[in-house]
């Protein structure tokens, strides 16, 4: 019995601990007004450079996350830095990004889509990013052991980060 009460402590905790982490981040993104979500094939790192360059340029305070082996944090005054990793990347990693280098001052966020499953693609945009404003860079064949066969699975896939109520850009 005294161990069936610690589980379920255990588990109470952890359960609580999950609903305020979330809580917490959902207050957060809303406060950012543009969440641009940039997914594809090929050019992902260098769109996102592009897009945080413009939008600093015009004033506005900007964060920018590159994803890939060398995934890097781009800085409201443009400087970069290297994202260290304890282990093997997740899209979870984008929580972090958001909660550590996102500022109440933070306008716009510039993050490149980490995800290549199609479902974790979603999560990534549904409950992760929650971008307002989507750019996928282009379709091409490549990662067709998890994204699909032919041209048109593979942009179904891609499809998942397309912001509901929002602004694509292709």
């Amino acid at each position: 019995m005294i161990g069936f009460v610690i589980t379920a402590c255990v588990l109470a905790g952890l359960i609580w601990h999950w609903h305020r982490t979330q809580r917490r981040h959902e207050e957060r993104i809303q406060t950012i007004r543009w969440r641009i979500h940039v997914n594809g094939i090929r050019g992902k790192s260098t769109v996102t450079r592009l897009v945080a360059g413009v939008l600093r340029e015009g004033g506005i305070q900007t964060v920018g996350k590159t994803t890939g082996s060398a995934a890097r944090i781009i800085f409201p005054d443009g400087n970069e830095a290297p994202i260290r990793r304890h282990g093997a990347p997740t899209i979870l990693e984008q929580i972090d990004i958001i909660r550590d280098f996102t500022t109440p001052q933070t306008e716009a966020l510039v993050i490149e889509c980490m995800a290549v499953n199609p479902l974790y693609q979603r999560v990534s945009q549904d409950q992760i990013v929650k971008g307002n404003i989507g750019i996928i860079t282009n379709v091409r064949e490549d990662h067709q052991d998890v994204m699909g066969e032919t041209l048109e699975e593979i942009a179904d896939s891609l499809s998942n980060t397309i912001p509901r109520h929002g602004i694509l850009i292709t």
